[in-house]
């Protein structure tokens, strides 16, 4: 059971990163409800909601009959991930290398919530025809200093290229604009290569959300967001309803210690 929770976990930060990341450089937040969908390069589906609200976020998921909540505090930077069948929950730190607020005027520092590293400004381009920022990162790994660069979307906060130290690239190319679930939409080549063969994936960009609403990566992963409602979000979805009882991430959820 203990596994199983772990690979929950991992499934629900997974979909949040796309949300969180999307919105990192908007000055303003834009409420929704929409509904999420995962398939796994083994053929497994997860399906279930997400909300998003001025400062916090949920997800709703369901996976072998087992209903799973998460809810990010972002102001608090806190993940809680709750089990309604145990009426419990357990509490979990999230705010290395998560974008979990805006910066002033869109501009977002690649280097915020991430200890350890130093970020410098190189100057201005221009890239599909759109501001960049161009980033120098460094940082210590195994008692070596190694430094990166990173070229941001000023406006969207979106990672436009990335190279680092051991041949390691990343770059997004515009393919064009579509429909996509009754929006329109961006469709965005991503290529990642690190001295072998590049990956290839696929990103749909909503501009008007300012987020990622469809993901195709190698391997037959996918991840997407239909039937997106935009507007105000109770602020009791985000809260741990009465009864439920705190438990320790360290000692499992108690129902079942087996490996």
């Amino acid at each position: 059971m203990i596994k199983k929770m772990k690979y929950l976990i991992s499934i629900l930060i997974v979909n949040l990163c796309v949300v969180v990341t999307g919105q990192a450089g908007s000055a303003s937040v834009t409420e929704y409800a929409a509904e999420i969908y995962q398939k796994m390069p083994q053929g497994t589906e997860v399906t279930g909601r997400v909300y998003v609200g001025k400062t916090d976020m949920r997800t709703d998921m369901e996976q072998d009959g087992e209903k799973v909540i998460q809810l990010i505090d972002t102001k608090n930077k806190v993940l809680r991930i709750l089990y309604p069948a145990q009426h419990s929950y357990m509490e979990v730190p999230v705010g290395a290398g998560m974008p979990m607020t805006s910066g002033q005027g869109g501009e977002v520092n690649p280097c915020k919530g991430m200890p350890g590293t130093q970020c410098r400004k190189l100057g201005e381009e221009k890239m599909n025809g759109r501001p960049i920022m161009k980033w120098e990162i460094s940082f210590e790994q195994q008692g070596k200093q190694i430094k990166g660069l990173q070229w941001i979307d000023q406006e969207r906060g979106m990672v436009m290229r990335q190279e680092m130290p051991g041949g390691m690239r990343l770059e997004l190319k515009l393919l064009g604009t579509e429909e996509l679930n009754g929006r329109s939409v961006e469709k965005w080549e991503v290529n990642m290569s690190q001295g072998g063969k590049p990956q290839r994936s696929f990103r749909w960009y909503d501009p008007a959300l300012n987020l990622v609403i469809r993901e195709v990566m190698p391997g037959g992963y996918v991840r997407e967001m239909r039937n997106i409602q935009v507007g105000p979000q109770n602020s009791t979805l985000f809260q741990v309803p009465k009864g439920y009882k705190k438990i320790d991430p360290r000692q499992g959820r108690g129902d079942d210690q087996s490996q």
